[in-house]
């Protein structure tokens, strides 16, 4: 990788969007594969984790979209 690049044309923030929303893959192990198979019956497990959880939130990827 060069130490410095130089782009003459180039426009900064051009594909920035503040309200974009990213979401990252989650890797599951194989033995966890066969109880969950598709996204759904992850987060189906993951709310009912949520009321065993502390009145303090990890923060806004706790919230349901």
């Amino acid at each position: 990788m060069k130490k410095e690049y130089y782009f003459p044309k180039g426009e900064r923030g051009k594909f920035y969007r503040p309200d974009a929303k990213l979401n990252l893959p989650v890797y599951l192990e194989p033995d966890l594969r066969d109880y969950f198979p598709d996204a759904e019956s992850v987060n189906r497990a993951l709310r009912c984790l949520l009321p065993l959880l502390s009145s303090k939130k990890a923060g806004p990827s706790l919230k349901k979209n």
